[in-house]
Parts: structure tokens; sequence; C-alpha cells
């Protein structure tokens, strides 16, 4: 009988590319990995809502700590002041927006519960193959919120379209197959588009205008763009497209000032994931310098002012661990020479901000009650991040925490 973990070995090669097998994973795991997770969602047990009050902490606003304080919760939002409310003493730690990772590719409600072990209270998505995964993945009550973007759009006999056996039929060769790829991905619940302009083996590509017509397609529908990236051409063209997001960073040249001057003036956003660049690198598929590369385009995105969001690229199979990994990316950009401020903004108010996810992302009231407890001060150091007390999702702890000192 086939296994959720013997069908992951197949289930997503990490997907740079730098020297990805290609997938054998079918239709008919992929199926049998959603009836698992279903069957999970069904039989999970919901808690009752609550009231509750989290006194004695510092409360991350977006710029700084705030002096010591309480914060209320009531039922699945964060309320102003909720009589009769359930007290959780903080202990003078910091109470954080529920963290965001902008960039995974969970396929299994273990993955979730790592995410949400690990305070990672929303996802977004970036590839399922059958998209019945990623629809299984929804709606598990009480663990991290998943978006998703369905199928990515790619070429056929691409890099990504091997790597994920995506059929011939499921690709995209002209301008005119961008309305109806991208209403078919917006038919089964994607939330936003994914663009593969591949890499740099990639036997094919998407031309710039076809690429171009993805995006305008997904524009029109109000829909977000990120486009998938990894040299400096596929940024070339990933901008000349106006996508609102280019995940990954060159591996072959950093970004100079003309293509980062086209960030700042179309706004578009970075999810540099420097956390795939490291693992590819610690197993041999990808060059020593690739690291240095990706790293000098962040900090020079960085000083420039262009928003950069905290994305890990975690999957079922490489070495980049769901949830964990998002703490490990945290450092780095803090490394790349971002501020502790700002790296926290990028995993929580930048992220939902740039999802559109308008509901999260500060602790105020009205808004969704993910919030993370940790004690330390990440602001004087990011490393904090790690010393998770206590987790809520939807103002319902999550009781898989192994609390950090």
């Amino acid at each position: 009988m086939l296994t959720i973990k013997t069908i992951f070995i197949a289930l997503i090669a990490a997907n740079l590319g730098f020297c990805c097998p290609q997938s054998t994973y079918s239709i008919e795991d992929g199926l049998e990995i959603a009836r698992i997770n279903n069957a999970r969602r069904a039989t999970r047990n919901i808690p009752e809502p609550k009231k509750i009050a989290i006194t004695n902490v510092r409360v991350f606003d977006g710029e700084k700590l705030l002096p010591l304080g309480t914060v209320f919760i009531d039922g699945d939002k964060i309320v102003a002041h909720a009589e009769g409310a359930e007290v959780v003493d903080g202990n003078g730690g910091t109470l954080l927006p529920g963290l965001i990772d902008a960039h995974t590719h969970p396929a299994s409600v273990d993955d979730l519960e790592a995410l949400a072990t690990n305070g990672v209270t929303s996802t977004m998505v970036m590839m399922c193959r059958p998209p019945a995964v990623c629809e299984s993945l929804l709606n598990h009550t009480g663990l991290t919120d998943v978006r998703f973007c369905g199928l990515g759009a790619t070429s056929p006999n691409s890099s990504l379209a091997m790597q994920f056996s995506v059929s011939e039929n499921q690709t995209i060769s002209s301008p005119s197959q961008a309305p109806q790829f991208v209403a078919e991905q917006l038919a089964i619940g994607a939330t936003f588009i994914k663009i593969a302009e591949d890499v740099l083996t990639s036997p094919t590509r998407l031309d710039q205008p076809t690429l171009n017509a993805l995006v305008d397609a997904a524009h029109a529908k109000n829909v977000p763009v990120a486009c998938h990236a990894a040299d400096y051409a596929a940024f070339d063209a990933a901008l000349a497209s106006h996508a609102d997001q280019i995940q990954h960073a060159p591996q072959d040249f950093p970004l100079d000032s003309p293509l980062i001057a086209r960030f700042i003036a179309q706004k578009t956003v970075s999810v540099p994931t420097l956390l795939i660049f490291q693992e590819y690198i610690a197993r041999g598929a990808a060059p020593a310098s690739a690291y240095g590369v990706a790293n000098t385009s962040v900090t020079r995105l960085y000083h420039a002012g262009v928003p950069i969001l905290a994305g890990t690229d975690s999957t079922p199979v490489n070495a980049v661990p769901f949830g964990v990994g998002l703490h490990n990316e945290l450092e780095n950009l803090v490394g790349a020479g971002m501020s502790t401020v700002d790296v926290l903004r990028s995993a929580t108010v930048l992220a939902a901000q740039h999802n559109l996810l308008w509901d999260r992302g500060v602790i105020a009231p009205g808004m969704r009650a993910d919030v993370v407890l940790i004690s330390g001060d990440p602001i004087a150091n990011i490393s904090a991040t790690r010393n998770i007390q206590k987790v809520w999702i939807t103002g319902m702890e999550y009781k898989g925490v192994t609390t950090s000192s």
C-alpha cells in the first residue's frame, strides 16, 4: 500500500532546476495523497472557540515592540476587549503576527503540522500536481492556512514540465492560450498565478509575448502573478511582463542597477528564497558561487527599497524543512544586510499585503487571530523567532508546539 512518505519521494523535485531529476510522480499517486489529506480533515478534532486574554506581552506592531500589555481574542478575531476571557500569561515575551512563508510546496497534513509548530500560520503554495493535492490542504481548521496557484504556467518540454510530469495539453505555447489557462486555475481555487520562466538548463522557455499575455490575463481578473526566475535573463523577461512578484534570485549574475530600477518603477516584489541556494550547494547541485550571487542581489534590492518577502521553497523531498526553514531564511535575510525589523515585516505585514491577505499580518482589533508567542526580543536578535511558546491560528491554540527557551 502506498504511503504519503513513499509517494513524496517522487512528488516535487525542488524547483530551481539546477540538476533536478525528472519526477515519476503520477496523477494516481496525487489523488491518493489528496484522499489521505481529506480523510484527516474529516477526522480532525476542532476545539471550541474561546475568549482569550494574552497578558504581559510586548506586541510587534510592524515597526517596534510595544510596552507590555494585553491582547484579546474572541473566537477567530483579535478584539479590543473580551469580558470573561481565559488569561494566558505571556511572561514578558513577544507576540508576533502569525508568520507567513511566501513560497512553499506542502503536500500533506504533516507538512501543515510542521509549519504550524514553527509559528507559520499562512503559506503561499507555488504549485501542486494534480491540483487536487492543493485543494486537499484547504480548510484544515486550526492548521496553517494555504493559498495556492494551481498549476504553474510553463512551456512544452521545459525543465519544470519534465520535473512535474506536466502533460503537453497543460502547458502554454502561445499568447492566445493565456486567458483560458488563468481561468482554469481560478476555477479550482487559485488565488494567484505562477509563471515559470524556468532555468538556465531548460530546453524551452515561455517567449515574451506569451509571458506578457499570462500576466495581462491574470491582472484582468485582479489576480497577482508570481514569476519563477533563476537567471538574469529570466528576471529581465519577468520584469518586462510586469509580474507582481519574482521568486528566487539569479544564480548567474547579481541584479544590477538597471534591473533594480525597474523593480522600483513597477513596484515589483522579491521573494529570494536564499535557503534553497544553500540546500543545492550542500548537495552539489549548484556551484558554490551561487549563494554569493543571490545574496548580493538581495542586498542591492533591499538598499534600493524593493519590498522583500521571506520564502523558503520547502518541499517534502528537499533538505529545506517546513516551518524551521522560515526561521533559517529570516537569519539569511539579516545576513544579507536587512534590519531585523524589516525581516520581521517580510514574514508578517508585507507578506500579507503583497499576497492580498488583508485580514492578517498585524495584531489589531478586527484582524484574524493568528499570533505567535515567543520568548526573547527578535529585534535585538532575529533568532528569537525560534523560541516559540504558543501558537494560535484563528484563535485556536495549536497544541503541537514543543516549547523552546
